[in-house]
């Protein structure tokens, strides 16, 4: 990964205690390989009070083209 593609870490929340399941959520954004999009990241870990692991992973993709065009529309 070269730092073009490298991810920005928009959001990061860790909670849990001793007795309680723990939680990892994290949004992160970066560049697709060819700049041409934007792609968001959501990950989120969980651990039960078992210690039983739960992730879920998910990737959204936006064409930079059309973020610029919706902010120019939307005065951003």
């Amino acid at each position: 990964m070269n730092d073009a593609q490298a991810a920005m870490l928009l959001f990061r929340r860790l909670e849990g205690a001793a007795q309680q399941p723990l939680l990892l959520h994290e949004l992160e954004a970066r560049l697709s390989a060819d700049g041409r999009s934007l792609v968001l990241s959501r990950y989120r870990e969980r651990y039960t009070a078992e210690g039983k692991p739960y992730r879920h992973e998910a990737h959204r993709s936006i064409p930079i083209a059309a973020l610029l065009r919706w902010m120019a529309r939307h005065d951003r």
